[in-house]
């Protein structure tokens, strides 16, 4: 069930509006953590997180002024702030290949209501290096980037300058496996998904204390409201507070969203006193639209 939900999120975290009464359906990537893995002959740098295989070949690459910059433009792109909150990260091994690396989120809206996500990655290394995107160890769950040492050919008599081999990469996306084309299904995502100008957000009671789900209201509808619009871009507005069953007391506040409302379930998660977990909405809810994102008060609400 785990593998299903991680599934879900990848296959329609970013569903976009178009203008009119029309919807275009994509999906994107979301960034959580990385990784540098050293190697004398090609160290890789691993990102970690939710990614689209098939929009691995809109990933632009080029080299900046020096030799030692790349940047990298990821689109439908976005950065889990909580999991990877610093935006320029310097602490790299000295030995290593990298020197520095700045992460730049950008989100745009269009004059016809489209939002735009995308992320610019720039790397700094201690010499020269070609990045490319290595496509075999790149998946759902990871986006791999070799740093390539450039390779000098063997020249003839006639040839005074060395010249780099040229690397080619095949960025055919991998088969989609019969559960990933049924999540992938334009009636799956739009039934998920509605143009959302106010976020609705049901609280349900899931802790002993029966006035929890009362106090956590009055917490995000009286003191935390204007703060909360002001992050997320829309109204807010608490449509259901109520408990569920007896027998069901959650050790952890669990927050449901939506999968085009991971951004804001985010955003509120950061404002929520103590530690909560935050799950894609089940899909034997996911067609029940009147409710963008549900909180459940566990027994850690103080």
């Amino acid at each position: 069930m785990k593998q299903f939900f991680l599934l879900l999120v990848l296959s329609l975290l970013f569903l976009f509006p178009t203008a009119g009464l029309s919807l275009s359906v994509s999906s994107g990537h979301m960034l959580d953590r990385f990784e540098l893995i050293p190697d004398e002959k090609t160290p890789f740098l691993t990102f970690k997180g939710f990614f689209d295989p098939g929009q691995f070949p809109h990933i632009q690459i080029f080299p900046r002024n020096s030799k030692t910059e790349t940047s990298v433009l990821l689109p439908n792109t976005l950065i889990n702030s909580i999991l990877l909150p610093e935006r320029e990260v310097t602490s790299f091994s000295e030995e290593g290949i990298m020197e520095k690396m700045l992460l730049e989120e950008k989100i745009t809206k269009k004059e016809n209501g489209e939002i735009e996500f995308q992320v610019t990655l720039t790397i700094s290394s201690t010499e020269e290096h070609i990045l490319v995107l290595d496509t075999e160890k790149s998946d759902s769950r990871h986006l791999t980037f070799a740093l390539q040492k450039p390779v000098k050919k063997e020249t003839t008599n006639a040839q005074d300058q060395q010249k780099v081999e040229s690397i080619i990469i095949d960025l055919a996306p991998p088969a989609i496996s019969p559960r990933e084309e049924m999540l992938l299904h334009p009636v799956t995502a739009l039934m998920s998904y509605r143009r959302v100008v106010q976020l609705n957000l049901t609280i349900l009671n899931a802790s002993p204390h029966p006035d929890s789900a009362q106090r956590l209201a009055v917490l995000l509808d009286r003191q935390q409201k204007r703060t909360i619009e002001k992050r997320i871009g829309m109204k807010l507005k608490i449509v259901n507070i109520s408990s569920v069953r007896e027998q069901t007391i959650l050790p952890k506040t669990k927050i449901y969203f939506h999968a085009n409302l991971m951004r804001e379930a985010l955003i509120l998660a950061q404002i929520l006193p103590g530690e909560q977990v935050i799950v894609p909405m089940p899909q034997s809810r996911i067609s029940k639209l009147a409710t963008d994102v549900e909180i459940y008060v566990g027994k850690n609400f103080e």
